[in-house]
Formats: structure tokens, C-alpha cells, sequence
């Protein structure tokens, strides 16, 4: 009887650890994002920019997994102007996560690839008595028109850091925080000229697993 109970309990004991070890192949996560950034330019400070990201993993074994990372984030004001300006990311590269007998998976990621950046602002124009504008069309004077000036550019963008998922159920778990540093390589909006611009990101939200081993 008292080795029955103890081949029982082993049993009990090793089926937990093994599920407690199962890693997915797949892994969707969707969440927010938060981003500071540091343009290096006496005209643009320092800014906050908010907005969301989503991930594909693919893993290839417990520890090793390949990422693609897109995600964009906007603030509709830089240095009290109303200049809306978004920036775009999509990288990709290596994860390495600590799958161990803990509902707390440590990882840690270097993503590599472009970040695309865009910004625009309204111009109010008032045309005078009599303008012919555009060709062929007659604007009254005391409506005022407007413009919107647009600008983007693409260059390099990397992240290195890391996160944490808590596991809540075998398909589904919580990201509290992932931190990372972003750097980007975009031409300036203004002078064109090319720089590192070392920034943070911040990213929590919820990921999603699929196939289980």
C-alpha cells in the first residue's frame, strides 16, 4: 500500500514538472508600447510617444525562438508646435527564454532591422479678394484655407532588452514589461543628416501560445 502511494505521488509529481516545462512553438503577443525619445537637436527636445505593438515567435527549441517585432507610436506635439509625428519599427532576430518549472519566463531579445518615421503639421492659408485658386476656381476671401506639410523618412533600427511573461493558463500569458533599448538611424526631418538616437521602449500587454511540447 505504502509503495502504491509513493508511485502514485512520483507520477503526480512528474506529470506537474512535465507541465510545468511545456514551451510552445508559437507565440502571438499584442500590447502597448511607450517610447522616449532623444532626437540629439536644439529644435526638437526629448518626447514621449505612446501607441501599440505585436509579435510573432517562432521556437525552435525550450530556450531558442526567432521574433518579428512591428509596432508604431505618436505624439501630436513637439516643442509646443502641433506637429504630428509617428514612428513605425519592424525588426526581427534571436530570443532566448528561460523555460524552467516556474509560471515566470525571463527573456531576454536583439531585434535588427528599419524604423520608419513620419511627421506633418496644418498651414492655414487666406487667400486676398479675387484670388484664382486653384486655377479656374474663385475662393472667397473670408474662408480661410489649409495646408498639411508632410515629411518622412526610413533608416536603421535596433532593440536589445528583455521582458517577462507570468504564465496564467497553458495558451495565454501576461507581459508585465518589456524594457529596451531602441536605437534608431533616421535622417533628420530637418537638416537630413543621419545620427544615433538612443532611445527606451517599454512594452506590456498579452501573449498568446500555440503548440505546446
Amino acid at each position: 500500500m505504502r509503495k502504491s502511494a509513493l508511485l502514485i505521488c512520483a507520477a503526480l509529481l512528474s506529470a506537474s514538472v512535465a507541465a510545468a516545462t511545456d514551451w510552445p512553438t508559437m507565440e502571438t503577443f499584442l500590447g502597448y508600447n511607450f517610447v522616449r525619445f532623444n532626437p540629439n537637436s536644439d529644435f526638437v527636445p526629448s518626447f514621449n510617444a505612446n501607441g501599440g505593438n505585436g509579435q510573432f515567435v517562432y521556437n525552435f527549441s525550450p530556450w531558442l525562438g526567432a521574433v518579428l517585432d512591428v509596432g508604431a507610436v505618436n505624439n501630436g506635439r513637439l516643442n509646443q508646435f502641433s506637429i504630428d509625428t509617428t514612428v513605425m519599427n519592424f525588426v526581427a532576430g534571436p530570443r532566448f527564454t528561460l523555460h524552467n518549472h516556474s509560471r515566470f519566463l525571463p527573456y531576454a531579445q536583439a531585434l535588427f532591422g528599419g524604423a520608419y518615421s513620419t511627421a506633418s503639421t496644418a498651414v492655414a492659408l487666406l487667400p486676398t479678394n479675387g484670388t484664382v485658386f486653384p486655377p479656374g476656381v474663385i475662393v472667397n476671401p473670408n474662408l480661410p484655407l489649409s495646408a498639411r506639410l508632410n515629411a518622412s523618412n526610413t533608416g536603421f533600427a535596433m532593440l536589445v532588452g528583455g521582458g517577462l511573461d507570468i504564465r496564467l493558463s497553458k495558451h495565454v500569458a501576461f507581459r508585465p514589461f518589456e524594457a529596451s533599448y531602441y536605437l534608431t538611424r533616421i535622417p533628420s526631418l530637418l537638416t537630413g543628416n543621419t545620427s544615433n538616437r538612443n532611445n527606451f521602449r517599454y512594452a506590456a500587454g498579452v501573449n498568446f501560445l500555440f503548440g505546446a511540447k
